[in-house]
């Protein structure tokens, strides 16, 4: 812990990922230090410090903290945080997620999607829909057509073939007929990524 906070980066970045590798006993306080360390000046050290958090779990704190990481001026620690938060799967960062699907920054939105998707709940699938049919990034709607395959609506399938048929990526377009299919014969699996 007490490295976090060493002058070069390459010692913060490695302490962060070495807490990550202590398992899901850690204490909350190590957590806490961890999430702190979201707003380090290196990005390599914030991108080391959300994969730590999401191999350790997280506390009701620390999911408010990375929430509110998502609302600072800095995308790059945006995209860390929501880069926990998808580790995370936490119910709780719902509200968040739904504001940051309004972000600035694409990989933003696209790990807002994520992380909705993997939630599962059946409140994200409007939220998702939307993105698929109207966000200006590629891998945001690609993300969103996966997530839905994902979750398997049956009520999403025909937007799905319209994104099919309609999208200006052929990649965006691969994905949705995938998710369709996917929802049509749940027994296949894949992945976007």
């Amino acid at each position: 812990m007490k490295a976090l906070n060493d002058p070069d980066p390459s010692v913060r970045r490695i302490s962060a990922w070495a807490l990550g590798r202590l398992g899901e006993d850690v204490g909350d306080r190590i957590l806490s230090t961890l999430a702190d360390r979201l707003h380090d000046s290196s990005e390599q050290v914030r991108l080391s410090v959300a994969q730590a958090i999401g191999e350790l779990g997280a506390t009701k704190t620390v999911i408010e903290q990375l929430a509110q990481a998502l609302k600072t001026p800095d995308a790059t620690i945006r995209r860390a945080a929501v880069l926990a938060l998808l580790s995370l799967d936490a119910p709780s960062a719902y509200p968040a997620l739904v504001e940051a699907l309004r972000d600035d920054d694409a990989f933003v939105r696209q790990g807002a999607v994520a992380a909705l998707g993997e939630l599962a709940d059946s409140r994200v699938i409007p939220l998702l829909r939307e993105r698929l049919f109207r966000d200006p990034a590629i891998g945001v709607r690609t993300e969103a057509a996966f997530r839905l395959g994902k979750i398997g609506d049956r009520e999403i399938v025909a937007d799905l073939e319209k994104v099919a048929a309609t999208d200006t990526d052929a990649g965006v377009r691969r994905w949705a007929r995938w998710a369709s299919a996917q929802i049509s014969s749940p027994s296949d699996s894949g992945s976007a990524h």
